[in-house]
C-alpha cells in the first residue's frame, strides 16, 4: 500500500454488507476499514482520515444520520454514499440533510447493494473545489440607506424570463442593487430588511418601480409583449394607497398596467391579509398583474393560491435546481405545474441553469424559465444586447 492510496470506511451493522462493499470497492482501489456501529466509526474517524464513506443509516441503537454531524465537524471532506433498506422518500431525505450540513454527497444506494452502482459512485472521488474565503458584508447603517436612495445609489438589474417552448422574451425581473462608491456591494438580503425596519421601504419600492417601468418603457418599444415585475415587500401591501400610487407610477412612464406584474413573496408573513387582499384585488381590477414568488417554500401555499387574484405562479429555485436529481422535487414541481394551470396561472420556473432542466421543464408543461441558462441580471443598459444576441444564444 502507498500513502496515495484511497482510504473507504464502510460503516454497517450487517457484517454480510460490510463484506459486500469491501470486496466491491478493492476493485477500483479503495483500502477499507469497517465499523459495525457509531462508535467504533468514531474512533476510526479520530485516527485517520477517508477519501469516501459508505453509511448505513440504521446503525441499531443509532441512526447512521449522526454519524453525519461528525463528519461535518471534522476536517476532512470525504465523499459519503449513504445505504439503507428503508425508502426512497427517507434516503432522498438524507440525501438533502447531508448536503445542508455541508457534505460531499455521491447518492444513496437501496439494500441489497449492487456492487457495480456502489463502484460507479466511487469511480471517481473530486476533492471539493478550493473557495477562496469572502469577507462577509458590513451591515449598512439606515442613515446610509436614506442617503443613498436621496442619491439614487440603488440600482436596478434585469434578469430575463423566457417562454420555454417559443424562446421568445416574456418579461425581466425588476432586482435591486446597491453598489456604494469605493465599497463592497451590499446584497439585498441586507439592506432590504434594513429598508423595512427603518421606514425606508416605500421609498424603496417606489424609486425600483420607477426605474424599472422606465427601462420597461424603452424596451417595449421594440418588444411590444415584454413584462416587467417588481417586488412589492409585505408592507407595501399594508398601504391602502398602494393601487393608486402604482397607476400614477403606470400613466407616468406611459406603460400599460399589464405590463407590470407585482411579484408577491408566498413565504413572507403578511400583518394584515384582508387588507393585503384588497390591495392586491384593487391593482387586478386596475390591469396589473399579481405573481406568488417562491411558491412551495411558506406555510399556507393553497391558503394563498384560493384567496389572492395571482395570474402567476414562480416556482422556487431550490426546488428546479435538483429536479433532474431529486424525485421528490421532480414530483412537487410537476404537481405545481398541474395545480397552477388547473387554476388559470401561468407558471415560471426559477434557477433554470442547464438545458436538462429546461428540457424537463418544458416535457412537464411549465411556461416560462428564468435562470442562468437564459441571462443573468444585468443593467437596463446591457438589454438590447441580450436582446440582440437571444435567438443566437439559446439556439
Amino acid at each position: 500500500m502507498t500513502d496515495r492510496s484511497r482510504r473507504l470506511l464502510v460503516v454497517d451493522d450487517e457484517r454480510i454488507q460490510r463484506l459486500i462493499v469491501t470486496r466491491a470497492v478493492e476493485s477500483v482501489g479503495f483500502v477499507v476499514d469497517g465499523a459495525a456501529d457509531f462508535d467504533e466509526a468514531a474512533e476510526f474517524l479520530s485516527r485517520r482520515t477517508y477519501d469516501a464513506i459508505v453509511l448505513d443509516l440504521s446503525l441499531g441503537a443509532r441512526e447512521g444520520v449522526s454519524l453525519l454531524h461528525m463528519l461535518r465537524r471534522g476536517g476532512a471532506d470525504p465523499l459519503v454514499v449513504l445505504i439503507s433498506g428503508m425508502d426512497t422518500r427517507v434516503r432522498s431525505a438524507s440525501c438533502r440533510l447531508a448536503e445542508a450540513l455541508g457534505l460531499r454527497i455521491a447518492g444513496s444506494i437501496e439494500k441489497p447493494i449492487v456492487p457495480a452502482k456502489l463502484r460507479a459512485l466511487l469511480q471517481d472521488v473530486p476533492r471539493r473545489e478550493a473557495v477562496e474565503d469572502v469577507a462577509p458584508a458590513v451591515m449598512p447603517s439606515a442613515t446610509e440607506l436614506a442617503n443613498a436612495l436621496d442619491r439614487d445609489e440603488i440600482m436596478v438589474a434585469f434578469q430575463p424570463k423566457v417562454a420555454l417552448v417559443s424562446r421568445g422574451v416574456a418579461g425581466m425581473e425588476a432586482l435591486a442593487r446597491w453598489h456604494p462608491a469605493g465599497a463592497e456591494p451590499v446584497p439585498p438580503d441586507l439592506f432590504v430588511p434594513l429598508a423595512e425596519r427603518h421606514g425606508l421601504i416605500a421609498k424603496l419600492t417606489r424609486n425600483v418601480l420607477r426605474d424599472s417601468l422606465a427601462a420597461c418603457r424603452r424596451w417595449r418599444d421594440r418588444h411590444p409583449d415584454c413584462s416587467v415585475a417588481v417586488n412589492i415587500s409585505p408592507l407595501a401591501l399594508a398601504n391602502p394607497e398602494l393601487p393608486e400610487e402604482i397607476e400614477a407610477a403606470l400613466a407616468q412612464a406611459g406603460v400599460a398596467p399589464g405590463a407590470l406584474i407585482a411579484e408577491v413573496t408566498e413565504g413572507v408573513v403578511i400583518a394584515d391579509p384582508l387588507l393585503a387582499s384588497e390591495v392586491l384585488t384593487r391593482l387586478r381590477i386596475k390591469g396589473v398583474r399579481v405573481s406568488i414568488d417562491d411558491f412551495g417554500t411558506g406555510h399556507s401555499s393553497l391558503l394563498s393560491l384560493m384567496r389572492l387574484p395571482f395570474t402567476e405562479l414562480k416556482i422556487d429555485r431550490s426546488f428546479v435546481a435538483c429536479c433532474d436529481t431529486d424525485p421528490e422535487a421532480w414530483k412537487i414541481i410537476r404537481a405545481t405545474i398541474s395545480l397552477a394551470h388547473e387554476l388559470g396561472l401561468d407558471v415560471v420556473a426559477e434557477g433554470v441553469e442547464t438545458a436538462a432542466v429546461e428540457a424537463r421543464l418544458i416535457g412537464a408543461g411549465c411556461d416560462i424559465g428564468q435562470g442562468w441558462r437564459f441571462g443573468r441580471p444585468m443593467p437596463a443598459a446591457a438589454l438590447e444586447a441580450w436582446f440582440g444576441a437571444h435567438a443566437l444564444t439559446l439556439a
